[in-house]
């Protein structure tokens, strides 16, 4: 069984207009093509974007969020706020034992076959020069991600949010810190 979001109970229920008591949210995790798409479909109004993640992560209608009492939402918002932010390690209770080689919470299909971790090499100067020519941020890191994990750039976005973020983390980390930061200490 794969990891998902610990479902959200309401202070307030909410009651449906076909007259279902919504007590309980059950939250799903998102992907980050998912994610990408909610944001764009929200603007940049921060208010709309939290409501189209609250959309997608509840699978409710916009009719029973805009119902939520308002420490409901906040309680909501905040859920978010963590899903969308945090690596997931945090979600993990644990830094992975290998940097290199992150465990996902929800495995993916690439190149047609189960991927439940990533083993991440370092990028090359040619991948990253490529990558810098790209002109959209999210291409960038896309090519990026593909390159350093052998995953098809068409299933990047597959991975969930907080997958996604502890990637993210450690490609920072290739392409702005020194050789130095990397080395390992030996037992002596």
């Amino acid at each position: 069984m794969t990891w998902k979001p610990e479902p959200l109970t309401l202070r307030w229920p909410v009651t449906t207009a076909d007259g279902e008591t919504i007590e309980i949210l059950e939250l799903r995790p998102f992907d980050v093509a998912e994610h990408r798409a909610a944001l764009l479909r929200a603007g940049k109004d921060d208010d709309d974007q939290f409501e189209e993640l609250a959309i997608l992560a509840t699978g409710q209608p916009r009719e029973v969020i805009e119902e939520l009492k308002r420490p409901d939402y906040i309680s909501l918002s905040n859920r978010l706020s963590e899903y969308v932010n945090l690596s997931s390690a945090f979600f993990r209770g644990e830094s992975p034992k290998d940097p290199d080689d992150l465990p996902l919470l929800r495995p993916i299909k690439s190149f047609g076959r189960d991927v439940d971790r990533l083993q991440l090499q370092v990028p090359t100067m040619k991948a990253t020069k490529a990558m810098t020519k790209l002109k959209d941020p999210g291409e960038r890191s896309v090519f990026i991600s593909a390159h350093c994990t052998g995953i098809a750039a068409t299933d990047i976005t597959k991975l969930c949010v907080p997958d996604w973020t502890q990637l993210q983390e450690r490609l920072n980390d290739f392409l702005n810190r020194p050789a130095d930061f990397f080395q390992k200490t030996t037992l002596t």
